[in-house]
């Protein structure tokens, strides 16, 4: 435990506070997002369904394995560890990649194109997830919004969409070449026995959760979403945990869990990481702190609790076009470029136009 407690770095001057908003995504939070499946319709699996999603039983039957339904990073983790079935795990380890790879985001305005929006460049989006729809979320908001504008990105399993150079040490999307070098990236990897998940013998995967663990240390607000922090991977957790219990804002701090499951249960999964009533349960992303005070979540929240000052909601009309999305956070990002938040809520000059352009796409 830390011996010395700190304030959130907040200026009550300027009204800006620059400790991070950590938001972290698990499986459940694409398949909330995306609940009837991707741009054309493929579904978003979660380990206890990736087999009969990914239709991988003919390959169990094909190596003469017998998959009883149980988690796969369990299954996998079994087959891996005995090591003769190594035709197997490259065979499902190609079959994961490609489904993952073909997945495309609708067109339409979707959650994870909110959340980037609603977050600030101090800010961070860990994700456990390996499909891309994340990635193409930033991207298509980063040619309009612009790179210093977005949150930063960290892929804590890998992902798809995510393309490594080992000789310059150097990540990058997979469709890219390295900036550095020019060689063409590597994939990066997917697929790890759980029971030997050790994230410090992959330099991607250590430089991605030392980022993530550097904003914990100083986060003002975590946000959980379809995050399970599962028994079969307790290395994540601890790493998480460990470090969290260093941040000396931690004592004014707030946790915020999106998930369907009952409250008791949750408040049993995080309690090491609750601190008193600092703690808040949701089941939609449009129930969130997030989503009543996009890309201010930190500076609200302070002003409320430590200045008693509280600032009028400010959620995003309902219904909006990308483009709408886009052009309802500008006031904000102007306040940002000037340096001076005001508080005041963000005023579409015509929100009805908005919602009927989005109607008609």
């Amino acid at each position: 435990m830390p011996s010395m407690r700190t304030l959130p770095a907040l200026d009550p001057k300027t009204k800006i506070n620059e400790s991070p908003h950590v938001f972290i995504l698990g499986a459940g939070a694409s398949r909330a997002t995306f609940p009837n499946g991707d741009k054309h319709g493929r579904r978003l699996p979660l380990m206890p369904d990736l087999v009969e999603v990914l239709n991988l039983e003919p390959i169990f039957e094909k190596h003469g394995l017998v998959y009883g339904g149980e988690n796969f990073e369990q299954t996998y983790d079994a087959v891996v560890s005995c090591g003769r079935f190594p035709e197997f795990v490259e065979e499902t380890n190609q079959l994961v990649s490609a489904y993952f790879s073909s997945l495309c985001i609708p067109d339409e305005t979707t959650l994870y194109d909110e959340l980037i929006l609603s977050l600030r460049h101090k800010d961070i989006i860990a994700t456990f997830n390996w499909d891309p729809l994340l990635a193409q979320a930033y991207q298509r908001n980063i040619e309009v919004v612009g790179y210093d504008n977005l949150p930063k990105v960290v892929f804590l399993h890998g992902n798809v969409a995510v393309g490594l150079c080992y000789t310059c040490k150097a990540k990058g999307w997979i469709h890219n070449n390295c900036m550095t070098c020019g060689d063409k990236l590597d994939p990066s990897r997917l697929l790890y026995p759980v029971s030997n998940k050790n994230y410090s013998d992959d330099e991607f995967l250590k430089s991605e959760w030392e980022l993530v663990r550097q904003h914990i240390n100083k986060a003002y607000f975590i946000t959980v979403f379809g995050y399970s922090a599962p028994v079969t991977d307790a290395e994540a957790r601890e790493l998480m945990l460990s470090v969290w219990k260093e941040n000396t804002t931690r004592d004014l701090a707030q946790l915020e869990v999106i998930d369907i499951r009952d409250e008791s249960e949750l408040k049993d999964t995080w309690s090491d990481f609750i601190v008193r009533n600092n703690y808040m349960f949701k089941d939609h992303l449009h129930k969130t702190y997030l989503a009543i005070q996009p890309r201010r979540t930190c500076d609200a929240f302070a002003m409320a609790t430590l200045q008693q000052d509280p600032w009028e909601d400010n959620p995003a009309p309902t219904g909006l076009s990308l483009s709408a999305w886009q052009e309802f956070i500008r006031p904000l990002l102007n306040e940002e470029d000037e340096g001076q938040f005001s508080g005041n809520p963000c005023e579409l000059e015509d929100s009805e136009t908005a919602n009927r352009e989005s109607e008609s796409e």
